[in-house]
């Protein structure tokens, strides 16, 4: 099966973090490849994912999610990549989905002067815990969707609250 451009990056995403929103994914495709007069609309990228799930037998897909066969959903994770999209704007460099707890996955932002961040949770270990790899900035996200009380962060590590409406308010530490 030939495949565009845009599904070979679908299935290398797919691959690096298992299983998206359908909502995430457009957004890193778009953020990807539109630019100028190129869009890439909604019911565009519903038949790239049929064509997808037709042509190979490992995408899976339902109203809300894609993924690769084998993977159970994480909703950690699907956190994890909301965060990544609002603080890259869909537009993250490398995505590195196989970490270490309590990571949920690493990426890299920021053009000519890249920076790595991961994503990790506070309901699998705090964050005194964590070892950092030099110049990693850490967004911490719970279950509750809000910080614990006397929560502490170090230097380089943010607090994602959830709001409402599914998107995130970053607050971060008081530390050098």
């Amino acid at each position: 099966m030939l495949l565009s451009v845009q599904q070979k990056f679908i299935l290398a995403v797919l691959r690096k973090l298992g299983c998206v929103r359908r909502r995430q994914l457009h957004a890193l495709v778009r953020g990807r490849f539109q630019q100028g007069d190129f869009e890439i609309p909604q019911p565009r990228m519903d038949a790239m994912l049929r064509q997808l799930r037709m042509g190979t037998a490992d995408v899976r897909l339902d109203d809300e999610l894609v993924w690769l066969h084998g993977c159970q959903p994480d909703y950690r994770r699907l956190e994890a990549i909301d965060v990544m999209i609002e603080l890259t704007s869909g537009k993250p460099g490398e995505i590195i989905g196989k970490v270490d707890p309590p990571r949920l996955l690493r990426f890299t932002f920021g053009g000519d002067d890249l920076r790595l961040f991961a994503v990790a949770s506070l309901d699998v270990s705090p964050p005194e815990g964590l070892d950092v790899v030099p110049k990693e900035r850490v967004v911490w996200i719970s279950d509750s969707g809000a910080p614990p009380d006397g929560l502490t962060l170090p230097s380089k590590h943010f607090f994602a609250a959830r709001q409402l409406d599914g998107s995130h308010r970053f607050y971060g530490s008081n530390g050098p």
